[in-house]
């Protein structure tokens, strides 16, 4: 968190300095009209579809930030990275931009469709330890004692602006906007689009919604201080795990942030299916979290302009049969 002895990181300059940096690779991402969920708040609400980025997911925006800011010297280094699969993909892709490769630190746990899907890609992927916070302690080690470039998904503040690009797209395609639904498990793309939105307008509400199977950042976030826990198994599997303890992130959406919420399993399941029946898309747990999270407070937006952002479409094929059968 931020003390006396640290200055305040200016986010929304973050998110301006990254649209500047990386517009040349991004498209902006479509929004789609619901019918079914402004008839269920008696309001008008959009998806923001950023599971059609590049790499099926938000996560190649904060990456391409960070590799686009690196040297050629850093970049020769090399770069190291964990993932549990979107964040291996978008790093991968901005290396590609720069012509470069990447080592990416996955952990034993990771369904096999998605490590395939990072096989099919020519990643250079290393598998250790049991689960994901595992992994990432060990790239972070590989890194500081081969001295590489560490690059992490959320604790950065290139990552942080990158992330908060989908926010500033918003903020274009919807200017009279009321509140925001985004997926929380680090924090980078919550903050940063909250940030951004808040700065032209602090009236619009931000939510982030987290598994309650891993409710690391609600519970920081609740506490006001990073707090190290127990996580479980979840459908909303790229928006889990532990949290550096020294994340700028939880500074981040204490400021700009108005609420952290959990969804069950059960939920999580429900706004998948409901996303493929209603609107014919296929998304992953944490891209189904912000309509879950938008439906558990439906009866607060009664004529309100709401955007729900559908983060990511990289789910196994399997797991998405056997949620919508």
């Amino acid at each position: 968190m931020t003390t006396k002895n640290q200055p305040q990181v200016d986010v929304p300059q973050l998110v301006l300095d990254a649209y500047e940096r990386c517009k040349e690779h991004l498209s902006p991402t479509p929004l789609e009209y619901s019918r079914y969920l402004s008839e269920k708040i008696e309001g008008e609400v959009w998806l923001k579809l950023d599971s059609m980025q590049r790499t099926g997911s938000f996560k190649f925006r904060g990456a391409l930030n960070k590799i686009l800011s690196l040297t050629d010297a850093e970049l020769d280094k090399g770069v190291v990275t964990a993932s549990t699969g979107n964040y291996a993909l978008a790093v991968a892709e901005a290396m590609r931009i720069r012509k470069r490769r990447a080592t990416i630190y996955l952990a034993k746990d990771i369904d096999q469709s998605r490590l395939a899907l990072l096989r099919d890609h020519g990643l250079d992927l290393v598998i250790f330890g049991e689960a994901p916070w595992d992994a990432e302690k060990e790239a972070r080690r590989v890194a500081e004692d081969e001295d590489k470039i560490y690059v992490s998904p959320y604790n950065d503040p290139f990552v942080v602006g990158g992330q908060g690009t989908c926010g500033y797209e918003i903020s274009r395609q919807l200017p009279d906007l009321d509140a925001a639904f985004f997926a929380c498990g680090g924090g980078g793309l919550l903050s940063g689009s909250a940030g951004w939105l808040k700065s032209l307008n602090p009236k619009i509400e931000a939510f982030g919604v987290s598994p309650e199977n891993s409710p690391v950042m609600y519970e920081s976030w609740r506490a006001n201080k990073m707090v190290e826990m127990e996580t479980y198994e979840t459908l909303a599997d790229t928006c889990a795990g532990c949290l550096d303890l020294d994340t700028i992130t939880l500074d981040f959406c204490r400021r700009h942030v108005d609420e952290i919420m959990l969804l069950t399993e059960t939920e999580i399941e429900k706004s998948i299916r409901l996303l493929f029946e209603q609107h014919r898309l296929v998304v992953e747990g944490s891209g189904a979290l912000s309509v879950g999270g938008l439906l558990k407070r439906k009866d607060r937006f009664k004529g309100k302009k709401v955007v729900a952002v559908i983060c990511g479409r990289n789910i196994p094929l399997e797991l998405f049969k056997s949620i919508i059968a």
